[in-house]
């Protein structure tokens, strides 16, 4: 049914601008002041020029003259000065609009945290001292297992955790539009911007954070903690609720929740109670029943996963359900690794988000944080220019190591691990030469010390389960797989056989079960599917297994497996490389060589006779013009370390930072030929280049030219996975190359450009350039150069 809308006219009074108000009242007040002033003036004006000619004044008449007509015309053109006036007021006023809304929440934020502290005062002497003690327990950045006496502040080396908004569950895709529209970065969504959301859209009051061991999940609860007990929280998100944090560790209180099944009110004040030793905190009768009731809190229950035992954790699962019900309107916060909520998963509708993994911004600034708060700690306080300077040195040494090591970067985008290489690289331990002493380290942290550092009892050693992993992780790597069940004989096999001898009680699904939850060097990678958290533990563990069992043919029969060169790698940085390379040296290919000289960069220990050997054979083999295959062997095993060293400057990008040489530029002009196609250099004077420039950068090289050995190198490294190119403008400019007086093709869009030539490079070259042509009408004339120039002469000379 259609309907129609009444056009008679509104009765209502029609609504006003005020602005628009304001400023005709201003124009009108302005313009009368000009009139007034006008007029005024040009009567007495006037009156006192007729004096002046009486008396023959004549001179001071004519400039009085003067004065006047200028306020007359100032009184006739009042109206235009008066719109100019307002015009420029009103400009200026379009200016302070735009930070009126800032300005106004940051005096209204002040003003909120001065009154809530005075309030606190007057009111309620608990709340800050509550807050107090909440800020003693939340600032140390608490790392289970490692040196305890760095101790550093939270506040300066927290970095923020991202959430993976696209992984979660039970929440409406519209809400998550909305939160990642709130944020500063859509891309990069924090646990703020869901708690800043909370007004608007209730299923944020009740989250479930997921993530692997070692993620941060609990020191993220900790910061919230530290950020409300500070009232900071408006300085991280302006929208950040009012709320009293309250953060609870289920692991110590799953005891008291099992066995006597205690109200939310009551716990909370039982904990806040046992909590100072000597000046025990003393909430005021049903102080936290009153705020709960009036949803006022921020409940945050770490750990769901610590409650080892399977019944224990559904019997915690089920009283946080009962405390959600009981409060429906209440903030709650639960952490948990993945698989302990799979196994206890709420039952009340939960809002379920998952923790990111460190990109390399967030890596670079946690280990430049670490740096400097430990430099400083180690100075007993001491923070000047030279302290900022020797942490700075110190992280960006750590930072190129782990950009450069593979296994590395990949382990550092866990918080744990990444503190842990930092642990190990500040003690003097050089990375990644030496990272068989951070394999070490961190098998010892996860298998013994983070539990005995959290009160976690365990029946077994540190030495007793790595025994029993390495037998495993030999295993695996014997039978070229990440993968297992534990009904497979032969993996179950190697499990129990170690038990028995350490622990004859331990049966092997116990010890699988624990190693996973508990320590965190295993995980279930799909149901009853298990593997190592990392492929460089299972590579570790092997190599250490191998050393002492004296099984070393092992590796040597699998020089050119490309799966074992980790763990060969590992082994010889424990033991001495002499075998390995002579090996090598015997049936030499482009694996086994490549491997050679990393063990020889690498290795505990190499016989001098070796080393001379392995040394002279490459450079020999290089600057080789009759032998051409054993030219190309040396020159595919540097292009082989190149690939394997590249720089990682994002968490899909990898960037060589030095220059390709003239031996392995070789190899692409070698078979362009076979193609009928002439690549090599213009200035090249034969198809080989000069003799001792093996090792020296390739120049002379057109971008087209450049681009083709990109795709060429691309073609040629299929099974890798990777795609080869030139660098782009931002990334050169951000990771230069090492070399200085070399200049580089990279793009900028769909544009060619050479970077890193200074000016008087380039007009050396122009002069080496005007030294091989004439130059007549406008034309290039050809020398019997055979050249065909395209160079784009948009240089950056920057």
């Amino acid at each position: 049914m259609a309907t129609r809308k009444s056009q008679k006219p509104s009765t209502k009074k029609q609504q006003t601008n005020p602005s628009l108000e304001r400023r005709a009242a201003r124009e009108k007040r302005v313009t009368r002041i000009l009139q007034v002033l006008g007029y005024s003036g040009t009567g007495l004006g006037g009156a006192f020029i007729f004096k002046l000619v009486i008396s023959g004044q004549i001179k001071e008449a004519v400039i009085i003259g003067f004065l006047t007509i200028a306020v007359t015309i100032v009184a006739i053109a009042s109206k235009f000065i008066s719109e100019l006036y307002n015009s420029i007021l009103d400009k200026i006023e379009e200016k302070l609009e735009d930070k009126t809304e800032s300005l106004a929440t940051w005096i209204v934020n002040g003003l909120e945290d001065r009154l809530v502290k005075i309030w606190w005062t007057l009111t309620s002497d608990f709340q800050g001292k509550y807050y107090q003690q909440l800020e003693y327990t939340c600032r140390d950045y608490l790392t289970q297992g490692l040196d305890k006496d760095k101790i550093l502040k939270l506040q300066q080396v927290f970095v923020p955790l991202k959430i993976a908004t696209q992984d979660a569950r039970s929440v409406d895709p519209r809400m998550i539009q909305q939160v990642e529209k709130q944020a500063k970065n859509p891309k990069e969504t924090k646990i703020w911007d869901f708690l800043a959301a909370m007004g608007d859209e209730f299923a944020y009051k009740r989250m479930v954070i997921l993530g692997a061991p070692g993620s941060g999940k609990t020191t993220l609860l900790r910061y919230i903690a530290l950020t409300y007990a500070t009232n900071t929280q408006r300085k991280v998100n302006s929208k950040a609720p009012k709320l009293i944090p309250v953060l609870l560790y289920l692991r110590d209180i799953r005891e008291e929740i099992t066995r006597n099944k205690p109200s939310l009110a009551d716990l909370i004040t039982q904990q806040i109670k046992q909590q100072r030793k000597i000046q025990p905190l003393n909430p005021p009768p049903n102080w936290f029943e009153d705020r709960l009731g009036k949803d006022k809190c921020l409940v945050m229950l770490d750990g769901l996963d610590e409650v080892a035992d399977s019944k224990q954790r559904q019997q915690v699962r089920d009283w946080v359900d009962e405390q959600i019900q009981q409060y429906p309107q209440v903030s709650f916060i639960i952490t948990s690794r993945p698989y302990g909520y799979k196994t206890a998963p709420l039952k009340q509708s939960v809002t379920i988000l998952e923790v990111k993994p460190f990109n390399l911004q967030q890596m670079q600034q946690f280990l430049r944080n670490w740096y400097l708060q430990t430099e400083i700690m180690s100075r007993a306080g001491e923070d000047d220019l030279g302290v900022q300077e020797e942490a700075q040195t110190q992280g960006d040494n750590l930072i190129e190591r782990i950009c450069h090591s593979k296994p590395l970067a990949e382990m550092a985008v866990n918080p744990l691990l990444l503190t842990m290489i930092a642990t190990v690289h500040r003690r003097g331990n050089i990375l990644p030469g030496k990272r068989v002493e951070l394999y070490k380290e961190i098998c010892q942290v996860l298998l013994e010390k983070r539990q005995r550092a959290k009160n976690i009892a365990d029946a077994l050693t540190a030495t007793q389960k790595q025994s029993v992993l390495q037998q495993l992780a030999l295993a695996l790597m014997t039978n070229n797989t990440r993968e297992f069940r534990l009904s497979d004989p032969i993996f179950f096999s190697a499990i129990e056989n170690q038990l028995k001898k350490v622990a004859k009680k331990i049966a092997p699904q116990e010890f699988i079960q624990k190693t996973k939850d508990v320590c965190g060097l295993l995980v279930e990678k799909e149901l009853g599917i298990y593997e190592f958290a990392h492929l460089s533990f299972q590579e570790y563990l092997a190599a250490v297994e191998i050393k002492d069992s004296n099984q070393e043919n092992i590796l040597i029969d699998n020089l050119d497996d490309s799966w074992w060169h980790e763990t060969i790698r590992l082994y010889i940085a424990q033991s001495d490389a002499t075998n390995i390379i002579r090996a090598a040296l015997a049936n030499p290919t482009v694996d086994s060589m490549a491997l050679a000289y990393d063990c020889l960069e690498e290795g505990l220990s190499v016989d001098d006779e070796v080393r001379e050997e392995l040394e002279t054979r490459l450079e020999n083999d290089l600057e080789s013009q009759s032998m051409t295959e054993r030219f190309r062997l040396a020159a595919n095993v540097l292009l082989k370390r190149r690939l394997n060293n590249l720089v990682r400057i994002d968490n899909n990008v990898e960037i060589d930072r030095d220059y390709i040489t003239c031996g392995e530029y070789q190899l692409f002009i070698d078979e362009m030929r076979q193609q009928s196609k002439n690549r090599q250099p213009d200035h090249w004077t034969a198809e080989r280049f000069p003799p001792g420039d093996a090792r020296k950068p390739i120049t002379g090289v057109r971008s087209t030219d450049a681009e083709e050995f990109c795709q060429w190198l691309t073609n040629k490294e299929t099974l890798s996975g990777f795609k080869y190119r030139l660098p782009k403008l931002g990334e050169i400019k951000e990771i230069s190359a090492k070399i200085k007086d070399v200049g580089c093709w990279c793009k900028d869009d769909d544009t060619f450009i050479i970077v890193g030539i200074t000016p008087q490079q380039w007009q050396s070259w122009q002069q080496k350039l005007a030294d091989y042509f004439v130059f007549k009408d406008n034309f290039i004339l050809n020398l019997n150069l055979n050249l065909n120039l395209n160079l784009n002469l948009n240089l950056n000379l920057n």
